[in-house]
């Protein structure tokens, strides 16, 4: 969905910038929102399963399913996401990873968690 509005925005700017019309400003939109499409999905698909497998790992390693493994799970895919990308983006990644677990676990176990902070 991500991927498709942005690549309508980009498809309707180009094509307007570039003159197109009828047919062929039809056919270059379509281009747009598969090739933007397919990307999004690709890197998220990526995540998915990065995230996945980092929370089974953690899991068995473990011997528990709790929020600490998801938080873990988060920040290692994150960081991992953009480990290519230098020391810095990486750690930023990984804290963008945490944040967002973090807000999830909020959301699904907020009580759990204030549980937790209160001992």
């Amino acid at each position: 969905m991500i991927g498709g509005t942005t690549g309508i925005y980009s498809g309707l700017r180009d094509t307007t910038v570039a003159g197109l019309t009828g047919g062929a400003r039809r056919t270059q939109l379509l281009n747009y929102v598969s090739k933007r499409g397919a990307t999004y999905a690709n890197g998220l698909g990526v995540l998915a399963v990065m995230y996945s497998g980092f929370g089974v790992i953690l899991s068995k390693l473990r011997g528990v399913d709790d929020e600490l493994n998801t938080l873990a799970a988060g920040a290692a895919t994150g960081a991992l996401f953009k480990s290519t990308s230098g020391l810095r983006k990486c750690a930023m990644g990984g804290g963008t990873g945490l944040a967002v677990a973090a807000a999830y676990c909020l959301v699904t176990s907020g009580d759990r968690v204030r549980q937790m902070m209160h001992l």
